[in-house]
Order: C-alpha cells, then sequence, then structure tokens
C-alpha cells in the first residue's frame, strides 16, 4: 500500500510540475525584435529555469529579455520551452523538495 501511495504521489507532482511552470517571452527594453513563426532547429541562445513549489515559483528571472539582448536589433527569433532530457533528471531528483527546471531556447532567424 506504501508503494502505491508513493507512486501516486510522484505522479501527481510530476503533473503539477509540468503544469505550472510560467515562461515570459519579452524583450530588453529598447530592443527591436520580432516573433516569427517556424521550428527551431538549434538554438543560438538558451537557458534553464529553475522553478520552487512544483512550477510555482520561479527561482530568478523567467523571461527571455536576458537571452533577446544578445540578439542584433530588427532580427526575426523562434521562442520555444522544452522539458529536455537533463530537465526530467533534475526535475525527477530534486522535486522530492519541490524543485524543477524548463529549459528556454532562441534562435534567430537568419
Amino acid at each position: 500500500m506504501k508503494k502505491v501511495l508513493a507512486l501516486l504521489v510522484l505522479v501527481v507532482f510530476s503533473v503539477v510540475t509540468f503544469a505550472c511552470q510560467k515562461i515570459v517571452v519579452r524583450a530588453p527594453e529598447g530592443k527591436n525584435v520580432t516573433l516569427a513563426s517556424g521550428a527551431i532547429s538549434n538554438y543560438d541562445y538558451q537557458k534553464r529555469v529553475f522553478y520552487v513549489l512544483w512550477g510555482l515559483v520561479p527561482l530568478g528571472d523567467n523571461s527571455t529579455a536576458d537571452l533577446l539582448a544578445n540578439v542584433p536589433d530588427g532580427s526575426k527569433v523562434l521562442v520555444q520551452t522544452e522539458l529536455t532530457f537533463v530537465d526530467y533528471l533534475i526535475t525527477g531528483i530534486l522535486s522530492v523538495v519541490s524543485v524543477c527546471t524548463k529549459t528556454v531556447g532562441v534562435q534567430v532567424v537568419k
């Protein structure tokens, strides 16, 4: 019975973890960039965002502003959030103490 309950708790935490991680897509003040549509082939810039309380509260900046600061003015960009293998590992290990991660990537459209 204890194993079933532990598995149920793990599943509930996993669902909560992947459902609540908010990423704010915005450019830094004064930067002129445009969001493009399409599929990302590889990231030009990326970062991992950490959260506590299984995705409810970001630890640090959860926006794309710091990534887009490196992009040339007037560029078109693609933005993608994903859970990579490393994110799954980190979340799997640290979800016991409510920590989880998500990767945010930016590709400049050339």
